[in-house]
C-alpha cells in the first residue's frame, strides 16, 4: 500500500546530509558545547553545502523544494542530528522559520521574509513555541496577545530558543482569545529580551528564553490568520522534528 524505501533524490540528500555531519559537525561538537555556540562558519558552509532553508521553501517561492516532503525533512533531520544534536537545532533553526512562512504566510509575508532565507546569507531565525513549566501543554499558552488598535501588544517568556541572542526573525507563539496563533517577531522590536538558557545536548544551539514585555507588532505579524488547524500543524511539524533529532543522535 506504500512504499517506504527513500526515493533516489532523497538518498542523495540524506547522504550529502549524513558527510557533512560526520566530517562538519562531530569534530565542532565538544568545543561547540563547551562555548555554548556554533561556530559561525560552520553555520554559512551549512547554508551554502546543504541549502537546508532554501529545502523549506518551494521553488516557486525561490526555494529548491520542488515538492512538500515531511519525510525528506524528517530524514534531513536525522542525519545532521547524528553527527550532534545541539549544532543540527542551530542549523535547522531558521529552516523552520522559513518553513512556517512558506506553508502560512501570506503574499506580503512571504515577499518581505522568505528572499533573506533562499540566499547565501541566512539570518538566524527561530521558531519560539516552548514555556519552562512542568507538562508543558503547546495549546495551553501563558504567553498572551491583546489586540491594541492596529497593533497587537505580546507578553510573556518561551523557552529554550534556538540561536535566540543573534536572531533577526521569530515566530512566537501566544494565546489570542484564549486560542493559541502564531506571530511574526522581529528582534529588534521594543521590549524583547533574551537571557540565556543553555540546555544539556543542545547547549551549542545557544538555547535562551525570549521575553516579551509589552512588544507591539502590527496586525500584519499574525501568521495563518490564527487558523486553529494551521497551529496544530505546526506543533505536529516540530514534533516530528525533535522526534527525527532525537532518532538521529540515538
Amino acid at each position: 500500500l506504500f512504499d517506504l524505501e527513500p526515493t533516489d533524490e532523497q538518498k542523495m540528500i540524506v547522504e550529502a546530509t549524513a558527510e557533512f555531519a560526520a566530517e562538519q559537525l562531530r569534530p565542532s561538537a565538544a568545543d561547540a558545547d563547551s562555548a555554548c555556540a556554533a561556530p559561525e562558519p560552520l553555520l554559512k558552509r551549512s547554508v551554502t553545502e546543504l541549502g537546508i532553508s532554501q529545502l523549506a521553501v518551494p521553488q516557486s517561492l525561490g526555494g529548491m523544494s520542488t515538492e512538500r516532503s515531511t519525510t525528506t525533512g524528517v530524514l534531513v533531520t536525522e542525519a545532521l542530528a547524528h553527527g550532534d544534536m545541539g549544532l543540527a537545532v542551530a542549523c535547522l533553526a531558521p529552516a523552520a522559520v522559513a518553513q512556517a512562512l512558506a506553508l502560512w504566510g501570506d503574499a506580503s509575508q512571504q515577499a518581505t521574509y522568505l528572499p533573506s532565507f533562499v540566499g547565501d546569507d541566512v539570518p538566524a531565525a527561530a521558531l519560539a513555541l516552548l514555556e519552562s513549566r512542568p507538562l508543558f501543554d503547546p495549546f495551553q499558552l501563558l504567553t498572551v496577545a491583546r489586540r491594541d488598535g492596529d497593533d497587537f501588544v505580546l507578553d510573556g517568556v518561551k523557552a529554550l530558543v534556538p540561536r535566540a541572542a543573534t536572531a533577526e526573525l521569530f515566530i512566537v507563539a501566544a494565546a489570542l482569545d484564549g486560542e493559541p496563533a502564531l506571530f511574526i517577531v522581529e528582534s529588534g522590536t521594543k521590549g524583547i529580551g533574551v537571557e540565556s538558557e543553555p540546555a544539556m545536548g543542545l547547549r551549542a544551539a545557544s538555547t535562551a528564553r525570549l521575553v516579551l514585555d509589552d512588544v507591539r507588532v502590527p496586525t500584519s505579524a499574525l501568521l495563518g490568520d490564527a487558523s486553529a488547524d494551521v497551529y496544530a500543524e505546526c506543533v505536529r511539524l516540530s514534533r516530528l522534528g525533535w522526534a527525527a533529532l532525537a532518532c538521529g543522535t540515538s
